[in-house]
């Protein structure tokens, strides 16, 4: 049985409805659209089945939750969100975007789904940049298949396929972060047979701009070289003057650092320090902070060639090392 905070406040009522754990994210899960019983305990990993069974019963009784069965030939036992359920998605998002400012700190065996980064597309959704659109955009990414609905600045974001989506993009889940975070742009991504778009390129142009990482969060640099760029740290480089090379996906380029600057651009580097090779995702794993090099490298997602303490001060340098590690030291000058 839930226990009560037995208090005459509407805050404290709320919680005694969804404050215990699970709840808010059974919530999460049916935001997307109604799910039978495997879907849930597919979307929340960790969550044992009597407890499943027991927060669904508290949140039916609460009226939050209904319960529903699909007609033939389906026949299953859907859950889905009532209208007072529905009303929660604003707390949903919000909730969503005060958890993305905090520090990111995977831990071993983290589970990872699809359906969470949706939550955060819809948090981060700028009606602004939606007047007047009304379109449907469906994505493929693993398999996983969902659609996006813009009506006039208002998002709904959905499981399944759209038969009325104005385009179609078909990807795997590194190309798709990369095209979000603006690291790779949908012509380029589907060039190098990355993605597949089906349907109207301006669209697809349209939906990234609506969803995807805006000017301030690569500080103005779009594509992958600038977004690397944009992740440099100067306090974490000075005394530092060494060229780092990055082959991603067989897109070489380079950046060179001198005492807190740099300078990213095209190409090899013939004095790279230290060359750093891997994929899409990966590096994007890694720009989040979601994945330190030290996990990178034990995992071979990526390989280094050169110096090893160089490679370190580069991670330092770019932020992708390991929070507790201390830093490295900075390269000698070159003697004059």
């Amino acid at each position: 049985m839930t226990r009560s905070y037995d208090q005459d406040c509407p805050a404290a009522r709320a919680l005694d409805v969804v404050g215990g754990r699970w709840s808010l994210l059974i919530v999460r899960e049916l935001l997307l659209g109604p799910r039978r019983y495997t879907d849930l305990v597919a979307g929340l990993p960790g969550i044992g089945p009597n407890v499943l069974a027991e927060r669904l019963r508290a949140l039916r009784d609460a009226g939050i939750v209904s319960q529903t069965k699909l007609p033939a030939p389906a026949a299953s036992t859907v859950y889905e969100l009532t209208e007072l359920g529905a009303t929660m998605r604003p707390l949903i998002d919000e909730l969503t975007r005060w958890g993305m400012r905090l520090p990111v700190t995977p831990r071993p065996g983290d589970a990872f789904r699809l359906s969470w980064v949706l939550g955060c597309l819809r948090a981060s959704f700028r009606p602004d940049e939606a007047r007047g659109i009304r379109e449907t955009y469906q994505f493929s990414v693993n398999e996983d298949v969902f659609h996006l609905r813009v009506d006039d600045g208002v998002l709904d974001i959905r499981h399944g396929a759209a038969p009325d989506a104005v385009c179609s993009i078909t990807t795997d889940l590194g190309t798709f972060l990369a095209i979000g975070a603006r690291l790779m742009d949908i012509e380029d991504a589907t060039a190098r047979g990355l993605a597949r778009l089906d349907g109207e390129l301006p669209a697809a142009a349209r939906v990234i701009a609506i969803l995807g990482a805006h000017p301030e969060a690569t500080g103005g640099r779009h594509g992958m070289v600038g977004a690397v760029g944009a992740t440099f740290r100067p306090e974490h480089a000075r005394g530092v003057r060494e060229t780092y090379e990055f082959v991603i996906d067989g897109l070489v380029f380079h950046a060179r650092v001198d005492d807190g600057t740099v300078e990213t651009a095209v190409g090899p580097a013939a004095d790279a320090a230290a060359t750093l090779v891997t994929d899409l995702g990966t590096l994007l794993q890694m720009g989040m902070g979601a994945l330190p090099l030290e996990d990178a490298v034990s995992a071979e997602l990526i390989s280094v060639d050169g110096d090893l303490e160089a490679a370190l001060r580069m991670a330092d340098a770019f932020g992708v090392i390991r929070a507790d590690r201390p830093a490295p030291t900075a390269a000698p000058a070159p003697a004059s």
